[in-house]
């Protein structure tokens, strides 16, 4: 059994509450205890067992990546195209994950460390903290997903609108060592006319936090960055929690 992943104590959310009414987002940096964020890091770095998961021909699919990884060049390219083609023609995405939420709420989570981190976006510390952020008393739980984006990944543009789910607002808690703008990966958010209103680069240890609706995309890492752009990403959620 890992030990717990905490919360930083020493933070006063209201300063960041002030930006999110103003503008529709925050970014709230050391979030968590730095010895377990860098915890969650390692858990995330060590990891082998990740999902590739695409938008193909308008469907979500998932692969198994370490088989991705081992396929000749000439086996892949088909695959690629197809996902490139789904990004061409409108939204697409191309990335690595764990289903945190999933996974953790059906008890199948094998990692101590992942486990630690899905009862931390369960706890009534993190709840609290996102209705203290957004001022959205209305928000009841939250489900996420880790996140590993490496050279080629990206996340077109959209914005976490959808019916049902109930969203009030998406986070970032991002766990990326050593990153910079030239490395891609940036959170960017868009206004209406699609014009860059705001373009956050991963930062070890940084929660970002915006509205639901709104615009924006995970721009396309490049061929040259170093090591992976890793983040736990999720929604804060009005109203009763759906079954699994």
């Amino acid at each position: 059994m890992a030990l717990p992943i905490k919360l930083n104590p020493e933070l006063d959310f209201s300063e960041f509450a002030q930006a999110y009414a103003r503008s529709g987002f925050a970014a709230v940096n050391d979030v968590l205890v730095t010895p377990d964020a860098r915890r969650l890091h390692k858990a995330a770095s060590d990891w082998a067992e990740w999902n590739l998961v695409a938008l193909i021909e308008g469907q979500h699919r998932d692969f198994v990546g370490a088989e991705m990884d081992r396929l000749e060049p000439a086996r892949r390219a088909p695959f690629d195209q197809l996902v490139l083609r789904e990004a061409q023609s409108g939204f697409g995405y191309l990335f690595e994950n764990v289903p945190l939420y999933d996974a953790g709420m059906r008890e199948r989570l094998t990692n101590a460390v992942f486990k630690a981190a899905f009862e931390l976006t369960r706890s009534a510390a993190f709840i609290e903290m996102g209705r203290a952020l957004t001022g959205d008393d209305a928000i009841t739980f939250a489900d996420c997903q880790l996140t590993r984006y490496r050279p080629g990944h990206f996340l077109t543009r959209h914005d976490d609108g959808v019916e049902g789910k109930n969203r009030s607002a998406a986070f970032v808690l991002n766990l990326t060592r050593d990153w910079c703008a030239d490395y891609g990966g940036v959170l960017t958010l868009l206004d209406e006319a699609g014009d860059v209103r705001a373009g956050l680069t991963p930062a070890f240890n940084r929660l970002t936090l915006f509205k639901v609706p709104q615009p924006h995309l995970v721009s396309v890492v490049s061929p040259f960055a170093k090591g992976a752009r890793y983040a736990i990403t999720g929604w804060f959620r009005r109203g009763e929690e759906p079954a699994l």
